[in-house]
């Protein structure tokens, strides 16, 4: 394997990347916000967000399961020692971030997060003679993750201002947000409709197919446009519009058969791509 692609490899299955993608979004709703950066909380989620991703890639329940191995599966196993420390690291940076830090976040706030994160793939939930993680709750999925993703990244830089998170504008914010990480994660759904379908797992698509999944996600998508906060400048329009019809293109063109860099690069860049254009138009 040539250097460039192990090093793209190891930045995209370590979870790097997706981090990053966490710690921008933050930034964004700063600028959104018009509340000054702050590093360190960006900082707390870029480190938060590759501690629960590699610490789920690492649980045995994602290696007993009856599927073909992908090239990510694959590398995970062949890396689990360096992921493991990554893990570890990652965590001690939370906690020196958050114990060092000049600001307050609610415990229970914090908490119900670490719950919703510690509980998604392991099985807790009772169903007939088994336990089932909350992943594998028919449609919880996708709702999970855009809740914690758009709780993470919208309303703890709220909270770090003590701004009201049940304000009009904030709560636009918080639900264009949920909207647009709800929409590419029906993208990863589309990606493991036959994984799923081996594994009784009910989603959107494995339900009522990949193409009304696609309508799905680009109806959100056109909510996520038209819902603004009043006052918003043309150019953020501009930003947040284009964003969105970055987004409804990679849904449009997802399958299952797409390569496993179509979604790790260019769905989850989506997030990115957002950043980039809030913060150049700005």
């Amino acid at each position: 394997m040539k250097f460039p692609l192990r090093i793209l490899n190891f930045i995209l299955y370590s979870n790097i990347f997706i981090s990053i993608c966490a710690a921008v979004l933050v930034w964004e709703t700063y600028m959104l916000s018009g509340i000054p950066i702050s590093l360190r909380l960006g900082g707390i989620v870029f480190f938060a967000t590759l501690f629960v991703y590699n610490a789920d890639s690492l649980l045995p329940y994602k290696f007993n399961q009856e599927v073909a191995v992908s090239p990510r599966t694959q590398w995970i196993r062949n890396n689990r020692l360096e992921l493991i420390f990554i893990a570890i690291g990652s965590a001690m940076c939370v906690i020196y971030l958050y114990w060092t830090a000049l600001f307050d976040l609610s415990f229970w706030f914090l908490l119900h997060l670490i719950v919703v994160a510690g509980l998604y793939s392991i099985a807790v939930v009772p169903e007939g003679d088994r336990y089932i993680p909350l992943r594998d709750i028919p449609f919880l999925k996708v709702f999970l993750i855009a809740y914690v993703w758009s709780a993470v990244t919208v309303q703890l830089p709220l909270m770090e201002v003590d701004r009201d998170l049940f304000s009009g504008n904030n709560l636009i914010l918080f639900v264009r947000r949920f909207l647009f990480i709800f929409s590419l994660t029906l993208v990863f759904d589309i990606r493991d409709v036959h994984k799923d379908k081996l594994t009784n797992t009910v989603t959107f698509p494995t339900k009522w197919g990949v193409k009304n999944t696609k309508w799905l996600a680009l109806f959100t998508l056109v909510l996520f446009a038209i819902l603004l906060p009043s006052g918003t400048a043309p150019h953020m329009r501009l930003a947040l519009g284009l964003a969105g019809v970055g987004a409804a293109t990679v849904v449009w063109y997802a399958h299952e058969y797409r390569s496993q860099y179509y979604f790790l690069i260019l769905a989850d860049g989506m997030m990115l791509m957002q950043f980039l254009l809030v913060w150049l138009l700005k």
